[in-house]
């Protein structure tokens, strides 16, 4: 019986031990409910910056429907600078998250991709084309 209780203590202990040094990297409890959490807050940030705008007026726009490529045309802004900045800010951001271990090169390059064929088709109606409604968070 006493060994029993002293195996169950250890994996009990071995467990606890084991999951507090294997956090996660979802970043979970500063999800804003649409699916990217602090990444996406930090792209609304930059991109409210780049418009003109302060992040809250930026995110009323988008729960009206608009997508950013709408938003950017009648602020006037060109959109491929747009893109060009944010690509920009994305590769910084990123390379940070390599820098500490967070993502691998092969992660990073893949957010990229996955941004440039978004910024594509950015306008294009087609799904999830640059309305920040869904992307690549950190869940990955």
């Amino acid at each position: 019986m006493n060994k029993i209780i002293a195996t169950a203590g250890v994996l009990v202990i071995t467990g606890v031990v084991y999951f507090s040094l294997n956090k996660p990297t979802a970043y979970a409890a500063t999800q804003t409910g649409r699916g990217q959490g602090f990444g996406r807050q930090q792209m609304l940030t930059e991109k409210a910056k780049i418009l003109n705008m302060n992040v809250t007026s930026l995110q009323s726009e988008l729960d009206k429907g608009k997508n950013f490529y709408q938003i950017a045309q009648e602020k006037g802004v060109d959109v491929e600078s747009m893109h060009e900045q944010m690509e920009d800010f994305q590769k910084k951001r990123l390379q940070a998250l390599v820098n500490d271990g967070t993502i691998t090169k092969a992660q990073m390059q893949e957010r990229l991709d996955f941004m440039e064929t978004r910024q594509e088709n950015c306008g294009n109606n087609v799904p999830f084309s640059g309305n920040g409604q869904r992307g690549m968070g950190m869940h990955r």
